[in-house]
């Protein structure tokens, strides 16, 4: 069985700064089934692209507020 690759779009309000952008994309990338996050600053959005249903909406949205920055499902 194949696992079909989906995008999962989340709102990162919290972040200013390129450091923010970076901090975010990092934790999200360490996710397993993560296989590649692009954080955008100025519209405060994280696209990421997961190839496992192991990946949950929860799981990003987690991944990013243990970072302290607050994250929501868009």
């Amino acid at each position: 069985m194949t696992t079909a690759v989906k995008t999962i779009t989340l709102a990162v309000t919290s972040m200013s700064c390129d450091k923010c952008v970076e901090t975010v994309k990092r934790a999200l990338e360490k996710v397993p089934g993560v296989t590649s996050a692009e954080v955008d600053l100025t519209n405060k959005r994280a696209v990421v692209t997961v190839n496992s249903d192991a990946v949950t909406t929860a799981s990003l949205v987690l991944a990013v507020k243990a970072t302290g920055y607050n994250a929501i499902a868009v």
